[in-house]
């Protein structure tokens, strides 16, 4: 595969997970399905379907062997699916609920800016210059998302930014964690598949009413199809395809499609608008995410 095309693949693996918190808002917008429920159908379902595309891998076997060879990895992928796949998905979808996919999304992407403080604080270093610009940037972005300025009104309801940052953190879980993993050879396509089936197997934990059939309503059967197909396994399937060709800046670059496309989704579809400030809040933690690559450059 081309840089190009691998480019191309990453962009659009953005896309399709800008479009799933699109999807998601509209979903609300017509069930009273919770968020912890969602979660559970698309995790269980999406998961699946991903672990059965990638016992066409030689490395998906190769990775099962590795695991049993070490059981403890097994503790680590529950960790991983349970801690960072699952809360990550349950706290976005409920951020969504509150105030809307647009914001949600951008509020998100200052994960960032936490992967940074965390790597610094772990390894007992100083940020970089870039990383340093990454979190005032992301830092100063969602404050003009939020309060458009004014300290003293909030233009987000707080239970959006609330769940959007843990959101955010989870996300950074999710790609420190299994650092280890990924280092014992164990395949991403696994990984993926099976902490994201282990992880909607434990909402059923969470959850008193099991029925899905309410996720089959006329109203909502495109928005749910929708978040599972292209919002979840054509998402990562892409992302997965086009960043073995990439370097980490120019993956972390590409990243920058999702919270500009729901953004532009969300206003084609609900109308969502953004003032001056906010707008330029939302450019900052854009720049936030390409600053290390193109300091770094």
């Amino acid at each position: 595969m081309s840089r190009s095309l691998a480019l191309i693949f990453v962009g659009m693996a953005g896309i399709f997970w800008a479009s799933s918190g699109v999807a998601v808002q509209d979903f609300f917008a017509h069930s009273s399905k919770s968020a912890m429920e969602l979660t559970n159908i698309r995790m269980c379902t999406a998961g699946l379907l991903l672990i059965l595309i990638a016992t066409r891998r030689r490395n998906f076997w190769r990775s099962l062997k590795l695991m049993n060879g070490q059981p403890r990895l097994w503790l680590d992928l529950v960790i991983y699916g349970v801690l960072g796949v699952m809360f990550m998905q349950f706290t976005y979808f409920q951020a969504i609920s509150i105030g809307g996919a647009a914001a949600t999304t951008v509020i998100t992407y200052a994960c960032p800016a936490m992967v940074v403080m965390w790597e610094s604080f772990y390894h007992r270093r100083f940020p970089k210059r870039g990383e340093v610009l990454a979190v005032i940037l992301a830092m100063s972005g969602v404050f003009l998302l939020v309060t458009g300025g004014n300290p003293s009104k909030m233009l987000v309801p707080l239970g959006c930014v609330i769940w959007s940052l843990l959101s955010g953190a989870a996300f950074a879980f999710s790609a420190i964690f299994p650092k280890h993993l990924f280092a014992k050879k164990i395949d991403p396509y696994f990984l993926t598949g099976v902490g994201m089936f282990i992880g909607g197997l434990s909402t059923f934990a969470l959850i008193d009413n099991r029925n899905w059939l309410p996720f089959f309503a006329t109203n909502v059967l495109f928005d749910v199809s929708w978040i599972i197909v292209f919002g979840t396994v054509a998402a990562f399937l892409s992302f997965n395809a086009g960043l073995k060709f990439l370097t980490p800046e120019e993956a972390s670059i590409t990243a920058t499609t999702e919270p500009v496309a729901s953004v532009v989704i969300s206003w084609i579809i609900f109308g969502t608008s953004f003032d001056l400030v906010e707008s330029i809040g939302i450019i900052l933690v854009i720049l936030a995410i390409v600053m290390p690559s193109i300091v770094k450059r």
